[in-house]
């Protein structure tokens, strides 16, 4: 998961791949340990889970989204899911989410407030319009990264809300199957943001 997450967020360069840089240069790693991945090595994965925890506070204590995510126990897999499983995955509990929501947490009801020409706090909403336009074009987007408590099943994204948004404004081009990431522990019910 920490690979996959540090991936998709370094590749997104106007967002999260400065401040992804400045940690892999505070803890004197290449960028080729996200880059080129080699989940096998270790090393790697100590390497990789430092400059996460410098990133995003996972497994520190510190504030942030994770703060509270259980940093072990939590079985992660691959799977695919329907477009109905998909447009049923919530948003985190995080205040922009909700209120882009109008408090469902729900990506279809964002979307239709996206439609309806609504922004929250100020932030445009250009960028789910444009990942939705590249959805509806056909084009392969990464996995979104999902987590959940195993009964009953209800997942949350963990990585990847701009897509899971732009998921709901192209629902009708949706694949028949999508490949996501999941992480299943029953303690993530303790996690604040699920």
């Amino acid at each position: 998961m920490i690979a996959e997450f540090l991936r998709q967020e370094f590749a997104s360069t106007g967002r999260y791949m400065e401040k992804i840089s400045a940690c892999l240069d505070a803890e004197r790693v290449s960028p080729d340990i996200i880059l080129n991945a080699d989940i096998a090595n270790p090393d790697e994965n100590a390497q990789r889970r430092r400059v996460f925890a410098r990133y995003r506070g996972y497994g520190t204590g510190e504030a942030s989204y994770l703060t509270g995510f259980p940093d072990h126990g939590v079985t992660w897999r691959w799977a695919t899911l329907t477009p109905q499983e998909i447009l049923d995955v919530r948003y985190i509990r995080y205040c922009y989410w909700t209120a882009l929501s109008a408090g469902t947490r729900s990506p279809v009801i964002a979307a239709g407030r996206i439609r309806q020409g609504i922004e929250v706090y100020g932030i445009s909403n250009q960028r789910f319009l444009q990942i939705g336009s590249l959805v509806a074009q056909g084009v392969a987007m990464p996995p979104l990264i999902l987590v959940s408590v195993p009964d009953p099943i209800s997942f949350a994204v963990l990585e990847g809300h701009s897509r899971l948004t732009a998921y709901a404004l192209a629902a009708d081009c949706l694949a028949a199957e999508t490949r996501v990431m999941i992480g299943i522990a029953p303690a993530i019910a303790q996690w604040d943001e699920y």
